[in-house]
């Protein structure tokens, strides 16, 4: 299947002129496939049990296969630590968010139980000066009553 449109067909017909711009379509492709293709050494876990059985054409098929899991088994590893250390962080940010939301209920209660006090010493205050202008109005009239006393001696 894969000889019928191999590279080596395209150039073994350069001696018909007819078919120059299929060769030339041919030939660029075959050019620019090795010119992009970037050699990634094959591991056991691509289906190869050894490195002679990896095709020696880079640009055959077979090797772009091998190429393109190797790849893939790369950036598989690779995002898997990134999900793991993207999941450790989540933690440690939910631990942090547990905490500050545990602070956040300490600062409540600590709020009211000022704002309670406040209060408390708003009331005292006032019942205080109440008690003074009580004890102003009984001196005043003690000294008004004393001094009515004094005349009549």
């Amino acid at each position: 299947m894969f000889e019928e449109n191999s590279p080596s067909r395209y150039l073994t017909r350069l001696a018909h002129p007819e078919d120059s711009q299929e060769t030339n379509t041919a030939v660029n492709h075959v050019l620019w496939d090795q010119e992009n293709t970037t050699h990634i050494p094959a591991d056991n876990s691509d289906g190869f049990t050894s490195s002679s059985e990896v095709p020696a054409s880079p640009t055959s098929p077979q090797h772009h296969l091998a190429n393109l899991k190797t790849l893939m088994s790369r950036q598989k590893a690779e995002y898997e630590s990134k999900i793991a250390s993207l999941e450790q962080r989540n933690r440690e940010l939910q631990a942090e968010v547990k905490g500050m939301h545990s602070k956040l209920g300490q600062q409540r209660k600590w709020y009211s139980l000022v704002e309670m006090k406040m209060r408390n010493a708003e009331r005292a205050k006032e019942d205080a000066e109440r008690r003074n202008e009580m004890l102003q109005k009984e001196m005043e009239e003690f000294f008004e009553t004393f001094g009515e006393i004094n005349r009549w001696k």
